[in-house]
């Protein structure tokens, strides 16, 4: 490290770094749940899907990479199914109908959105008021 940084100060480090797991929980459906961190520009979001639940096919103007974190599912982009497991990233751009059906197993997932997704947002501030 150069001698010219100094550590941040706590406030600092509060205004630049999150733990996702502090973030209050948001339901997106029966099955799954996340920790939603936003951004300027984009929506960062940490999901939970339970083992045999099906993400209704949608599409949304977002363009969105999700990262299989842990657990196998199969994704649907575009009509086709796509085997995905831990490690795996799929990239779907926006307006593009896709969804999903985990298997037997829970499924974690890390999502990233751009632009940033408003309506997360607010299902987010929801969570937080109903947290207070």
């Amino acid at each position: 490290m150069s001698a010219e940084l100094v550590r941040a100060t706590d406030t600092e480090w509060k205004d630049k770094v999150v733990t996702a797991a502090e973030v209050p929980i948001v339901n997106l459906m029966p099955g799954a749940n996340t920790h939603i961190i936003p951004g300027k520009n984009m929506t960062l979001s940490f999901a939970t899907v339970d083992a045999n639940t099906y993400a209704a096919v949608h599409s949304h103007p977002h363009e969105q990479m999700m990262i299989i974190v842990k657990g196998e599912m199969d994704a649907i982009i575009d009509g086709k199914y796509y085997r995905v497991k831990a490690g795996d990233v799929i990239a779907i751009p926006g307006d593009v109908e896709h969804g999903a059906q985990t298997l037997g197993e829970t499924v974690e997932i890390l999502e990233v959105f751009a632009p940033a997704r408003k309506e997360f947002e607010e299902k987010l501030r929801q969570a937080i008021d109903a947290s207070a």
